[in-house]
């Protein structure tokens, strides 16, 4: 795929741009933003849509974006990948920008960012680079462990970034930047900046055998309620999104809930509402009749001004959608307040089959409350319905998988008691255990076993029928776990991915030969707990509710035992974040 072609297809997007903010790059400071993926995809994430707006709204930074090249291929109709890495604003090669930063969530994405970087012309190995632009790299993923892109990132912002962006901008400024060594920017943002890190300055250390770095590192943490702040919302609308034309916003950061192998819900610890007013102040006046608007949070339900914040949206005539929903916290009012205010289909989440195994994950819902709240959203006029479930979970059996089904075709029922029913699309994942959750230690299923997981479900759901039903791929799944709980050798997985042009199948079974008998290795992929006393990668980081409280809620999994949610005021002790924020 020529530059041109490329030039082509990005500037289509930008055309179909609203409120894009334009500057001229000359005098700036020039960043390039980096999604590992497609427009639509980096266009719908407001993390990604956050940094980029903090960063314009700098007078002397200019950020652009970069996204993957194979969807201008696709796009354009090409049968090959593009062969060059160009920022979509001005089509520059990453080579030219004074720092490149890439948010990254999702594990399996990580070979893209090498990818990325070597069609810029940027050596993706740090320690082979010498006056090419610092590469950042954040996001989710890494905040719970940098290890497997410790080769590539030559400094990584763990942590929430509205206390990162700005300070780090303003050492750019500084005239010692522009004739600094490479090390010398490092050390300064490393001693300045919390949350940083740069693995060519972090002590190594070798622990029973096992490489370590030295000294955990406390991510940044934005102080709560950020009275000098906006809840974030996308700068920019466009209808090439998975949203459509909608402006997203954040109303609450966390999740009160602690669902036990939940990623996002143990690092963004406590919950913390946006205020009414703020959401309504940065999301203003509707600028068109049926502007849309998508909330964003992982409880949005539990906002604990839901309900007015669906009226007055409905009042200024605004359509919404909802990122997920809790069916605990849904009522008959909230129902017709959310079908009314545009709402067509919603995600929820019941997880699991029974009660038992809803108990030991904490998903605290009954199948009274799941079949009742389903209900409720079909008798408001709801057009798709999709039901998330795991499979491989802690202490799951075969009546658990069969449990699954049989929910299904109750809550089948139950929205079919109305004469329009609303279509339910059935998505089973299977589990990854998550560094920094309760489940962090727990096995990681083999394929064979993850295989006949999904067939016993999709056996059980073939007896129901009239359901879209979805499966994860097992080897997916495993590559995933393996980076997520991966250390010093996790980067050699990263790179067979990036090498193997992100093939799953022979990227795994290379980095499986590289690994045979090591024992780093087979205690994730056999089927064990991760062994008591080993050294535990992760630990790199230490999140705001540490391991203390992790071993807790672990114990009470075992038992079958729920956790109540944060309350609304902070401060209750239980974990020990709130003193940490």
């Amino acid at each position: 795929m020529s530059r041109g072609q490329v030039k082509k297809a990005q500037d289509s997007r930008l055309s179909q741009e609203k409120g894009r903010q334009t500057k001229e790059p000359g005098g700036r400071i020039r960043v390039g933003l980096i999604w590992p993926g497609s427009y639509e995809t980096g266009m719908s994430s407001l993390g990604f849509l956050t940094v980029y707006s903090l960063l314009n709204a700098l007078p002397w930074v200019f950020a652009e974006r970069i996204f993957a090249e194979k969807t201008f291929s696709e796009k354009t109709g090409s049968k090959h990948p593009g062969n060059k890495s160009l920022s979509l604003e001005t089509k520059t090669f990453l080579s030219e920008f004074d720092l490149l930063a890439a948010s990254l969530t999702l594990e399996n994405d990580y070979w893209i960012l090498l990818d990325i970087l070597a069609k810029g012309q940027i050596k993706p190995e740090r320690t082979a680079r010498d006056r090419e632009p610092l590469v950042f790299v954040g996001g989710v993923g890494v905040w719970a462990n940098p290890w497997p892109l410790i080769p590539f990132a030559d400094l990584f912002l763990l942590g929430e970034a509205e206390i990162q962006w700005p300070q780090i901008m303003e050492y750019y400024l500084d005239p010692f930047f522009a004739v600094a060594t490479k090390e010398e920017k490092l050390k300064l943002l490393v001693e300045k900046i919390p949350g940083a890190l740069a693995p060519s300055l972090w002590p190594v250390e070798v622990l029973n055998g096992e490489v370590a770095l030295a000294n955990p590192i406390r991510p940044a943490r934005v102080c709560w309620p950020p009275l000098d702040q906006t809840p974030p919302r996308s700068p920019i609308i466009t209808p090439n999104t998975e949203f459509g034309e909608r402006r997203l916003v954040e109303i609450s950061r966390g999740c009160p809930h602690g669902c036990r192998f939940c990623l996002a819900g143990s690092l963004y610890r406590p919950h913390r509402p946006w205020p009414l007013e703020q959401i309504l102040g940065v999301l203003g006046q509707p600028q068109s009749l049926g502007e849309a608007v998508g909330l964003v949070s992982p409880a949005v339900a539990d906002h604990p001004e839901i309900d007015t914040l669906l009226d007055v949206l409905k009042e200024q005539g605004r359509a919404v959608s909802v990122s997920s929903l809790r069916l605990s916290a849904l009522t008959e009012n909230l129902a017709r307040r959310l079908l009314a205010s545009g709402v067509k289909g919603l995600a929820v989440a019941p997880e699991a089959g029974t009660q038992r195994l809803r108990d030991v994950i904490n998903k605290v819902i009954s199948e009274e409350e799941i079949l009742g709240a389903c209900r409720l959203l079909a008798e408001a006029g709801l057009r798709k319905l999709k039901l998330y479930f795991m499979v491989g979970l802690p202490g799951e059996t075969d009546e658990d998988l069969a449990s699954l089904a049989l929910l299904c075709q109750k809550i089948q029922k139950s929205v079919r008691a109305k004469s329009f029913a609303p279509k339910l699309v059935v998505s089973v994942a299977n589990f990854c255990p998550k560094p920094q959750t309760p489940f962090e230690s727990e096995p990681l299923l083999s394929e064979a076993e993850l295989i006949r997981k999904a067939q016993v479900v999709k056996k059980s759901l073939a007896k129901v029928g009239g359901l879209e039903l979805r499966l994860d791929p097992p080897l997916w799944s495993i590559v995933q776990s393996l980076l997520a709980r991966g250390g010093a050798e996790s980067g050699d997985l990263v790179r067979a991915l990036w090498l193997e042009g992100g093939k799953i199948k022979p990227a795994y079974r290379k980095f499986k030969t590289q690994m045979e008998g090591k024992d780093k290795f087979t205690d994730q992929v056999l089927g064990k707990a991760w062994p008591s006393g080993k050294y535990k990668p992760w630990r790199v980081v230490e999140v705001a509710a540490g391991s203390a409280h992790w071993a807790t809620e672990k114990e009470r999994s075992q038992r079958a035992q729920t956790s109540s949610p944060c309350p609304v005021e902070l401060g209750c002790g239980r974990c020990g974040a709130c003193e940490k924020n």
